[in-house]
């Protein structure tokens, strides 16, 4: 899920939002502003551009969060009722204060839904890094120890490994900062591909990431590092000029047990890291 384009669908949305509560005003002004004896304007007269939106949203990001479905079932359940109002009024019955309770009740509940999606849509970008699509940290603490806490209680391995662009700084100052930050996007998206489905890779903190590799040992775990080290050492970047930008990576792992805290496990690798940039770089390194 590309932070851009969820941007872009949250934007969408809220512009599809205001359309909607732009169609109730005009709708409600007009059933109030008619004079004696006109006919009362037919809900769907009048033009509301959520529907729209929510028919073609089904391709974007923003279908994948809990309440999508939900928008639409209680966008028409507003559109019936207003429907079912104005045909009460246009047949000569009277129209009640009850019925625009009912009808504000669906206001209500349709209009809560929209906020509880877009809590959670922002609470998703607050935990995404928006140059790599990666998580941020954010979320690491309390997902790591979650994962360490199965581990143990399962009996199974789990390996972190800290990853480090080497010679960073370099690319930055001979390249300049976009050629940066096209490596680190390149860099994050061959992370991505390689790990498993289950594994998760956040960016650490400026060139450095951090991989939680579960049911993982630090001898397996050193060998899928060693696949992404050498799929980033292929990487094949240039920049405007079509001028080659070298691109290496350090990579130091650690194995969680029992004695072993996440802080304790990060530190291990990073010392593994450290290890690993003094003897040479572009390396895996496994943490005694």
């Amino acid at each position: 899920m590309k932070p851009e384009e969820v941007f872009a669908s949250l934007t969408a949305f809220q512009q599809a939002l205001a359309g909607h509560f732009d169609w109730l005003h005009r709708w409600y002004q007009a059933v109030l502003n008619r004079e004696e004896g006109a006919r009362i304007p037919d809900p769907a007269s009048i033009a509301c551009p959520f529907d729209h939106w929510h028919r073609n949203a089904g391709d974007t990001p923003f279908a994948q969060f809990s309440g999508f479905a939900q928008l639409a079932v209680e966008h028409d359940e507003v559109h019936d009722k207003a429907a079912q109002l104005s045909g009460r009024a246009q047949a000569g019955l009277t129209v009640t204060t009850s019925d625009y309770e009912t009808l504000m009740m669906s206001v209500l509940e349709f209009g809560a839904t929209a906020q509880s999606v877009e809590r959670e849509v922002w609470k998703v970008l607050a935990t995404v890094d928006p140059l790599t699509g990666l998580a941020n940290r954010q979320s690491m603490r309390s997902h790591l120890m979650g994962e360490r806490d199965r581990s143990l209680r399962q009996k199974l391995p789990l390996a972190l490994a800290l990853a480090d662009i080497d010679h960073f700084k370099k690319i930055n100052d001979g390249f300049g900062h976009a050629q940066g930050d096209k490596v680190l996007r390149a860099v994050a998206t061959v992370l991505k591909a390689t790990v498993r489905p289950y594994d998760v890779v956040y960016r650490y903190g400026g060139e450095e990431f951090l991989l939680c590799l579960p049911g993982t040992n630090a001898e397996n775990g050193a060998l899928v590092l060693e696949r992404i080290r050498a799929a980033i050492e292929a990487l094949a970047l240039s920049d405007e000029r079509g001028t080659p930008i070298p691109v290496t990576a350090t990579f130091g792992i650690a194995e969680i047990n029992a004695d072993l805290s996440v802080d304790d496990a990060i530190e291990q690798a990073d010392r593994a890291l450290y290890d690993g940039k003094l003897n040479g770089r572009n390396r895996v390194v496994i943490a005694p």
